[in-house]
């Protein structure tokens, strides 16, 4: 099944080959001044505003919106709509709106605790980079003198990769739609996440471990809790 090989495969990529080709220093070079020993970009208005900020409350906006759809759905879609149509779409595929969004808060709350207790830092903080803690290795141990650092996996790109939950919740009713949402949710993923690199603020390799984890939790939950066996209750 590729849906349980594909993230097999791409975990052990990411921990045995991923830190020998050290993309991570070479992607986010560009963005930073090491004559200054700054981030430039780290305070820049579009993209603390528009690509943080911005992209994070559209990300809750629809959340939200599933929730929303899914109580729309429940209370007043079976009344509202007559026709064959409006209420095969009543019984059929409103509940895969709540999973959505159960699948959403699910995961990217987990991704906000594991950041919580993770011992590295973002790039900005680090001595490579001006800051003055110090690298950690994917497994290493937090050095004596150094903090906590709270910057792993990445927290904002979580919001965009959320979005494939959107292909979980659908890919047995309506394929099209769910092929839609899977882009949706790499496209907004990495362009949060790498806005975030241009910051400073993460690697690619947080971004990356968080789409990694984004799926794992989307598929364990789509394996458990099935939005086709969901919806057929009704």
């Amino acid at each position: 099944m590729p849906h349980i090989a594909l993230p097999i495969i791409a975990g052990l990529l990411l921990t045995f080959l991923y830190p020998y080709t050290r993309l991570d220093a070479w992607l986010i070079q560009p963005f930073y001044d090491a004559h200054a020993l700054v981030f430039p970009l780290k305070n820049d208005g579009f993209l603390e505003n528009v690509m943080h900020k911005g992209l994070r409350n559209l990300m809750i906006v629809v959340s939200l919106m599933m929730l929303g759809f899914w109580i729309f759905g429940l209370k007043i879609w079976g009344v509202v709509f007559k026709s064959q149509n409006g209420s095969h779409w009543s019984k059929v595929y409103h509940h895969q709106f709540l999973w959505i969004f159960v699948a959403m808060v699910i995961s990217t709350s987990t991704i906000s605790i594991l950041k919580r207790l993770s011992m590295h830092s973002c790039p900005w903080d680090l001595l490579a980079y001006g800051g003055n803690q110090p690298w950690i290795p994917l497994f290493g141990n937090l050095p004596a003198a150094a903090e906590m650092g709270h910057c792993f996996p990445g927290g904002h790109a979580s919001g965009g990769f959320a979005l494939i939950a959107i292909y979980f919740g659908f890919r047995d009713s309506l394929p099209k739609l769910a092929n839609i949402g899977l882009l949706l949710g790499l496209l907004f993923g990495f362009a949060m996440g790498w806005g975030q690199m241009m910051r400073g603020a993460h690697f690619m390799s947080h971004n990356l471990w968080t789409a990694w984890i984004v799926w794992v939790i989307l598929l364990v939950q789509y394996l458990v809790w099935s939005p086709k066996a969901l919806a057929a209750q009704d």
